[in-house]
C-alpha cells in the first residue's frame, strides 16, 4: 500500500469538497441576487401590481434604504461566522455546514414569500448567516482532509464555486427578473441549502478536527475514508504528534488579546496588515460592481429599464463571466509572483480603470466604460480577491491564526455592509465621478503594500512570525534572511535577522 501522504485527490474527497463547495457557491448566488432585478424590486419598473397576495415589487422609494436592504447580507454573513466559531469547536465542521445551510431554507422562504421591505431584510440577513459560517468553515474543512497534493486543486475550486455562484445567479437572473418570477430566483437558494442539509451527512468529519477532541478512532476512520486504498499510519500519527505539540507549545489566543497585544509573540504588525489588507479589499470598489454594476452600466447605455432583458443587465452577466474565467489566472499567476507584486499590480490597475471609467462616464462614451467595469472586475481576481483572505494564515502563529482570520473576516464584512449602504446614495449625489472615491483609495493601497506588507510567498510562517514580530514597521529597505517553505530542515530562527543594507525580498 502507498503512504496516505503522496495519494492526490481521491473520489471520496472530491464528493466532500464538492458539498463544502455549494456553500461557497450560495454565498456567490446570494451576494449579487439582488443586483439584475434590482429595478424591478426597487423603482417597480415593470408596474405595482399583485400577484394573488403577494406584490409584484417591494418598492424602496429612498436609495440609502436599498442599500440597507443589499448590504445587510454581510451584517448576516458577520453573524454566521461569529456563531459558526461557536459551533465548530464544540459540533465540528460537518456540523456547521451541513445544519447553518438550514438558514438558507430560512431566508429562501422569507425573500421568495415577501411582502414588505422589513421581510426582505430578515431573509437577505438569514441568507447571510449561512453564507458566513459556509465560508468561515469549509476553507479548513477541505484544506483538513486533503493531502498537500491536491489542496491547491480542491481549495482553488472553492474560490471558483464562488465566483461560479455569482455568474450562474446573473444568468437565471436575466429569464427571472421580471414579476412574479423574481420570487423562483430568490427561492433556488433554498434548494441548494436543502441539498447540502440532506447529503452532507454521507460525508465525514475532519480528521484533525476529531484528533484535537481526543476522539482518536473516530479520526482513524475518516482519515482512512478520505485515503481509500493508501497505508495511513504515519500521516495519522502525523497528525497525532501535530496536534499534542501544538496544545503544549501555548493556548490559542482571542481576538481581545490579539487587539491589546496580549500574545506571546509581538503581533501587532501582523495585525495591520491583515486589517488593512480586509480593508482595502473592500474598498477598491468590487462590491459596487457585484451588487450595483447593472445601475452603473445603465447610466451609460440609457437602457429602459421596464424592457428586460436590458444590455446593461446582459452585460452584468458577461462581466460575472469574465470574473470567473480571471479565477483561474490569479490561481496561475499566485503560483509564480509574489504576494506584494499581486497585490500592488491589482490595486494599480483597479486604480487606472476607475480613473478612465470616470473619464468615460463624463464624456459618455459607453463602450469606454462598459470595457473599464469588465477590466476592473477581472483584474480584482488576479490579487486583491484572493490574497487578503490567505494573509492571515501566511504571518500569523497557529495559537493567532483564528483570532486574527475573525478579525480580518469582520473588518471585510462590516466594510462589504458600508460600501452596499452608502454606494446608492453617493451615486446620486457624485452622478459620474464616484469612482475617483475608490481610485483614491486603490492608490492608498498600493502604498500601504509597498511600504509595510511583507512577502510570504515560500516562507516559512514560523521565519515571518519571527522577522515581523517586533512592532509597527517599514519592510521597505531590509532583507530578510529567511527559509525557503520547501526547506526539509527548519531554519535556526535565531539567525533570523534584518538586514538594513539591502532591498527587501
Amino acid at each position: 500500500m502507498i503512504d496516505s501522504r503522496t495519494v492526490g485527490i481521491t473520489k471520496y474527497q472530491a464528493f466532500c469538497a464538492l458539498l463544502a463547495a455549494i456553500g461557497s457557491f450560495n454565498f456567490g448566488w446570494n451576494i449579487g441576487s439582488v443586483n439584475i432585478p434590482g429595478d424591478v424590486l426597487q423603482n417597480c419598473v415593470t408596474g405595482h401590481d399583485y400577484y394573488g397576495p403577494f406584490p409584484s415589487c417591494i418598492g424602496v422609494s429612498s436609495g440609502t434604504v436599498w442599500g440597507i436592504i443589499v448590504g445587510c447580507y454581510a451584517l448576516g454573513a458577520l453573524m454566521g461566522a461569529v456563531l459558526s466559531n461557536y459551533f465548530i469547536d464544540r459540533k465540528g465542521y460537518k456540523f456547521v455546514l451541513s445544519w447553518f445551510a438550514l438558514c438558507n431554507v430560512a431566508g429562501a422562504l422569507l425573500l421568495s414569500l415577501t411582502t414588505s421591505v422589513a421581510q426582505f431584510i430578515i431573509g437577505r440577513i438569514f441568507v447571510g448567516i449561512a453564507a458566513g459560517a459556509a465560508n468561515n468553515a469549509l476553507s479548513t474543512y477541505v484544506s483538513d482532509m486533503t493531502t498537500p497534493r491536491g489542496r491547491n486543486v480542491l481549495g482553488g475550486g472553492v474560490q471558483f464555486a464562488c465566483n461560479l455562484g455569482i455568474m450562474l445567479d446573473n444568468a437565471i437572473a436575466l429569464g427571472l427578473a421580471p414579476p412574479p418570477r423574481w420570487r423562483i430566483l430568490f427561492a433556488l437558494t433554498g434548494v441548494f441549502g436543502l441539498i447540502n442539509f440532506v447529503l452532507f451527512p454521507f460525508a465525514s468529519e475532519s480528521p484533525k478536527w476529531l484528533i484535537s477532541k481526543g476522539r482518536y478512532e473516530e479520526a482513524r476512520e475518516s482519515l482512512a475514508k478520505f485515503r481509500k486504498g493508501a497505508d495511513i499510519e504515519a500521516e495519522f500519527n502525523d497528525m497525532v504528534q501535530s496536534s499534542k505539540e501544538n496544545k503544549e507549545r501555548t493556548e490559542d489566543v482571542n481576538v481581545f488579546q490579539v487587539i491589546r497585544g496580549k500574545t506571546p509573540d509581538n503581533l501587532r504588525h501582523q495585525l495591520l496588515c491583515v486589517s488593512a489588507l480586509m480593508f482595502f479589499q473592500q474598498l477598491c470598489g468590487i462590491n459596487a460592481v457585484i451588487f450595483y454594476s447593472t445601475s452603473i452600466i445603465n447610466k451609460s447605455t440609457h437602457d429602459d429599464p421596464a424592457d428586460i432583458p436590458t444590455l446593461a443587465q446582459i452585460l452584468t452577466f458577461v462581466i460575472s463571466l469574465v470574473a470567473l474565467i480571471f479565477t483561474f489566472f490569479g490561481m496561475v499567476l499566485g503560483a509564480y509572483f509574489g504576494r506584494r507584486t499581486l497585490l500592488m499590480f491589482s490595486h494599480g490597475t483597479m486604480a487606472i480603470f476607475s480613473a478612465i471609467m470616470v473619464a468615460g462616464s463624463v464624456k459618455d462614451i459607453t463602450g469606454l466604460v462598459v470595457t473599464m467595469v469588465f477590466l476592473f472586475n477581472a483584474f480584482f481576481n488576479l490579487g486583491v480577491g484572493p490574497i487578503p483572505w490567505a494573509t492571515a494564515g501566511e504571518m500569523t502563529p497557529r495559537y493567532a491564526m483564528t483570532a486574527m482570520s475573525g478579525i480580518g473576516t469582520g473588518i471585510g464584512y462590516i466594510f462589504t455592509f458600508v460600501i452596499g449602504v452608502i454606494f446608492p446614495p453617493m451615486q446620486s449625489a457624485w452622478g459620474n465621478y464616484t469612482f475617483f472615491f475608490f481610485m483614491a483609495w486603490n492608490i492608498a493601497a498600493v502604498t500601504f503594500v509597498f511600504l509595510f506588507v511583507p512577502e510570504t510567498k515560500d516562507r516559512r510562517i514560523e521565519d515571518t512570525v519571527k522577522v515581523h514580530s517586533c512592532g509597527i514597521h517599514i519592510v521597505l529597505g531590509k532583507k530578510w534572511q529567511v527559509g525557503h517553505a520547501n526547506d526539509k530542515k527548519p531554519a535556526d530562527l535565531a539567525t533570523v535577522t534584518p538586514n538594513f543594507t539591502s532591498e527587501y525580498i
